[in-house]
């Protein structure tokens, strides 16, 4: 696996790469990886002969009080991950100029409508930072493809919308969720948790599974929403949100939607906030 830190290695390394046929394919993260990214990794590989991930804690996508600072950064053990997955290329910049340089005029990007609501609402500005580096990213490794995470569902559908209007040639690929065996998702964040902590955690996919089991017995969609709500507190999960939305994020407000369907929630435990969802 050939390491870069800055924009000349990479461009340097991507030469060399280019000059081999095959596709390119692209799995950005912000390290502390976890069984979830090499997943991500080992379906890239089955998409494409030559793989890069990145490594970069993106400043823009946290907020004044979110935890950019603690973050978990654990860079040895993340490059000793890549190597035994056989990832071709990874990209961790040195500083944060070897992606949004002092000298360019970093396009900042608008998430839209659909970047204020869900976990929009609760982190302001989050999206627009997501999109920002995607881009960014996008345009210094030009990939032929890449590859998201479903867990970050409302993420991977502004990539997309994104994608398809500046990189309308990468092809995006969604990875299923990881779980673990109690049925939590995988997420770095899952290391600020106890071990009494995680096990309630496992509550929020119980929570999914149960609301999806009462829509297509045509309960009201009203009372699946207040259940689920009511479920998740007396479980000491605090619900940001819990909502039933289209593939494309668009709302639903109605038991009758016959295409395909995510319920989507998000809950707080310990200053701790987890995501999830289902797709139907």
């Amino acid at each position: 696996m050939v390491i870069t830190r800055t924009r000349e290695e990479l461009y340097k390394t991507l030469d060399e790469f280019f000059k081999q046929p095959g596709k390119l394919a692209l799995i950005p993260t912000m390290g502390n990886l976890h069984d979830g990214h090499l997943s991500l990794i080992r379906l890239a590989k089955l998409k494409a002969s030559k793989t890069i991930t990145t490594i970069f804690v993106n400043p823009l996508q946290f907020g004044k009080n979110e935890d950019f600072k603690k973050y978990p950064r654990t860079e040895n053990l993340d490059i000793e991950k890549l190597k035994k997955e056989k990832c071709d290329i990874l990209f961790i910049p040195s500083n944060s100029e070897e992606v949004f340089s002092k000298y360019e005029k970093v396009k900042n990007l608008d998430s839209g409508i659909l970047g204020s609501e869900l976990c929009g609402k609760i982190r302001p500005g989050h999206f627009n930072g997501v999109l920002t580096v995607v881009n960014k990213l996008f345009e210094l490794i030009n990939p032929d493809i890449a590859v998201f995470g479903a867990k970050d569902y409302q993420q991977q559908i502004l990539i997309k919308k994104m994608a398809e209007t500046l990189h309308p040639k990468v092809n995006l690929i969604k990875a299923p969720i990881v779980r673990s065996k109690n049925g939590v998702a995988l997420s770095s964040r899952n290391n600020y948790l106890s071990e009494k902590e995680f096990n309630i955690a496992a509550n929020l996919f119980k929570c999914l599974k149960r609301s999806v089991n009462s829509y297509q017995k045509s309960e009201e969609l009203e009372e699946i929403l207040d259940n689920a709500k009511t479920f998740l507190t007396s479980k000491k999960l605090m619900p940001d949100y819990f909502e039933l939305r289209d593939s494309e994020l668009n709302y639903i407000s109605k038991n009758n939607y016959k295409g395909d369907k995510v319920f989507l929630g998000s809950v707080t435990i310990n200053n701790t906030r987890l995501i999830d969802n289902i797709e139907f």
